[in-house]
């Protein structure tokens, strides 16, 4: 059944994008492809998404538990130090380092949560989520969309030859 969905996706994402999908990210289309293929992607994850609801266990035992959660906190160690590389040195990627770990902070709240079982374990995973991960997800998410906002590479440290103010 597995099998099955993902050659349909597969399918139904090459019949929507269409051959010239290598020519059409680099052309004049891209806008219209990406928004074809993010459309067929959000079909996909909704089917796949029922699917997994409906057929996986409620508990089952995972392999390499430890490191799957010390390889996601490396990740969250990683992009937070590639996001205070990138701010120093202003760089117009340090948008993409601080969602990077917004986005992990996130998803390491969710998994704590979901995955802690009841009494003490989740308690403390609720907790951390709530006075640790979440409100530093929150600034860095800030931060990035500060950094977008304002085109800027990095927040202005003070008057200088940064170009013209846009305001706080």
């Amino acid at each position: 059944m597995k099998i099955g969905l993902v050659l349909v996706a597969t399918a139904v994402m090459a019949i929507s994008v269409g051959p010239s999908i290598f020519s059409s990210l680099w052309g004049r289309k891209w806008r219209r492809t990406a928004i074809i293929a993010g459309t067929g992607i959000v079909l996909f994850y909704s089917v796949w998404i029922i699917y997994l609801a409906r057929t996986l266990p409620a508990v089952t035992v995972a392999n390499n538990w430890n490191i799957a959660w010390a390889a996601l906190d490396s990740f969250e160690g990683l992009a937070a130090l590639c996001s205070a590389i990138l701010l120093h040195r202003r760089s117009k990627y340090a948008v993409l380092a601080t969602t990077a770990f917004s986005t992990s902070l996130c998803i390491d709240a969710l998994f704590a949560i979901t995955t802690a079982p009841p009494g003490t374990p989740l308690t403390v995973a609720i907790l951390e989520a709530v006075l640790v991960e979440l409100p530093v997800a929150t600034l860095a998410a800030v931060l990035a969309l500060k950094l977008l906002n304002t085109g800027a590479s990095a927040p202005s440290a003070g008057p200088g030859p940064s170009g013209p103010a846009t305001g706080s």
